[in-house]
């Protein structure tokens, strides 16, 4: 029995390497080799092949890679970074974020109350009643729902959607967008399309905005421009008249 205590003193202790080079660490470790199935309590650390993960506590099972991260959690895997309060890995390829919900891929950051994300397609998925993308500009789009193929850099956002661009004095609004974030890459606008730039506006059923500066709109346009004032010629007339 001593025996017994001390080698699970230690066990827990230190860290745990299953096959396939899933392995967890905890102050307090509790695992079951025959089936896989584990707790983890105070400064978990999972690693795997592709990547890292740390919580506050933890429920997984190593032949499954599954799991249930909670407290704190921030996860590293292949590139993408998450932070959120709760982690669910349904399986290698399928997880959810809940809480407070950021990711970051390519210096564009994704937020929500929930993030569900496939690893094999790089695709994330909104859930709950808003979504913010920003750019690497500071650029930020807002809407009610935002899914974004991160592989493809394409995200289309659904639900009062609103961009907000100091980097190119420009704002927007629409029902709908798709926004394509290469770096020649556009927004389109759909549905009650309206984006304003240096006091200049254009409204219609679609607009698409890219980076040049080019707005390209359709269906019932209205557009509503401010030329620049050129400065007064009073110096100039003077010297003539002297």
């Amino acid at each position: 029995m001593l025996a017994t205590a001390a080698i699970a003193c230690s066990f827990a202790a230190t860290a745990f390497a299953a096959p396939a080079k899933f392995n967890v660490k905890a102050d307090e470790l509790e695992y079951n080799m025959q089936t896989g199935e584990g707790k983890g309590k105070g400064h978990v650390v999972i690693t795997q092949e592709d990547g890292k993960a740390t919580a506050n506590y933890a429920i997984f099972n190593s032949k499954t890679k599954t799991g249930n991260l909670i407290g704190n959690v921030f996860v590293d895997k292949e590139g993408t970074q998450i932070t959120c309060n709760e982690f669910t890995m349904h399986n290698e390829d399928y997880m959810s974020a809940k809480g407070s919900t950021v990711v970051i891929k390519d210096g564009k950051k994704l937020e929500a109350d929930q993030v569900d994300y496939h690893k094999s397609t790089e695709y994330a998925e909104t859930v709950g009643s808003w979504a913010r993308l920003t750019d690497v500009d500071g650029s930020t789009l807002n809407a009610g729902k935002i899914d974004y193929d991160m592989k493809n850099g394409i995200a289309n956002a659904h639900g009062g959607v609103n961009i907000d661009s100091p980097a190119r004095k420009l704002t927007a609004t629409a029902d709908k967008a798709i926004y394509e974030t290469k770096a020649n890459g556009y927004v389109e606008l759909i549905g009650n399309a309206h984006a304003t730039q240096d006091g200049n506006s254009v409204t219609g059923d679609k607009l698409r905005l890219t980076n040049a500066n080019v707005a390209v709109a359709d269906g019932n346009v209205k557009i509503v421009y401010i030329p620049e004032e050129t400065p007064a010629k009073a110096t100039e007339e003077k010297q003539d008249l002297a």
